[in-house]
């Protein structure tokens, strides 16, 4: 006799193939009504699995129109065959140019997960001995990465207050919350010099330097981001704010 519970396994898998192909097909954004008539499935199942996606940054969700739309994390999961958004130019081509440019430090992609979470998307890695360190889909807190403050940067204080609290409830330890007057302060020097500078504050001996990836509106914004050791950061701190704005300016003339 079959597993049962391989044959939902696969049954699960094949919906969710299922679900990117239809995305596939009609390269639009699409309701949980429309996709459940479109692959005869559901509409309860249909909804759980969907968001279920959107969990797992797979998807995104606009709550004003009610539709669901592939993430930027889908992208990247064949962007070695595919190009991105920007007409001659792939994000990874970008992370490994600024990767070269600035001596080989940490270069990060990442994006808001779920409702307090910041998934670092791809990651190239340092070419030093010494250097930060982070995993392609791991997930941290908003307030404790540099990427994570300047996604937050993006949305009102309001807000970032209820996402500073869920944090700071999950948080363990008391050293590591935030105080959330003195949090919100940072989040303006942000917003009016265009990007994050963590300087050893979310993780020890560490300075990440994160900016907004400019995509087209109505998507979920992407932020990048280099990090290394303090010293060395610091060092170049300069020279890595000025090839970060060049190369992000000039992927907003090249978007279509």
């Amino acid at each position: 006799m079959p597993n049962p519970n391989k044959t939902a396994i696969v049954k699960s898998a094949m919906r969710t193939f299922a679900v990117l192909e239809f995305f596939r097909k009609t390269k639009r954004a699409a309701s949980v009504t429309e996709i459940s008539s479109a692959l005869e499935m559901p509409q309860s199942s249909t909804s759980v699995l969907l968001r279920c996606l959107v969990e797992l940054n797979y998807l995104e969700y606009e709550r004003k129109t009610r539709l669901f739309i592939p993430s930027y994390r889908v992208n990247l999961l064949g962007d070695w065959i595919r190009r991105s958004p920007f007409r001659d130019t792939k994000l990874t081509d970008l992370m490994e140019e600024l990767w070269t440019a600035t001596g080989g430090e940490t270069v990060m992609l990442g994006q808001q997960a779920g409702a307090a979470g910041m998934q670092y998307l791809h990651v190239v890695p340092g070419g030093s001995q010494l250097q930060y360190t982070a995993q392609a889909g791991q997930i941290r807190p908003m307030v404790r990465t540099a990427l994570g403050h300047v996604l937050l940067s993006q949305m009102p204080n309001t807000k970032i207050r209820g996402i500073i609290r869920r944090n700071n409830a999950e948080e363990p330890s008391q050293s590591a919350r935030v105080r959330e007057s003195a949090f919100l302060e940072e989040v303006e020097r942000i917003r009016r010099r265009g990007y994050s500078e963590s300087g050893g504050r979310t993780t020890p001996g560490a300075s990440t330097i994160g900016m907004l990836v400019p995509l087209p509106k109505r998507r979920a914004p992407l932020a990048i981001g280099i990090g290394g050791p303090i010293e060395r950061i610091a060092a170049k701190r300069a020279h890595i704010i000025e090839v970060m704005q060049s190369r992000l300016k000039e992927l907003t003339s090249e978007a279509p």
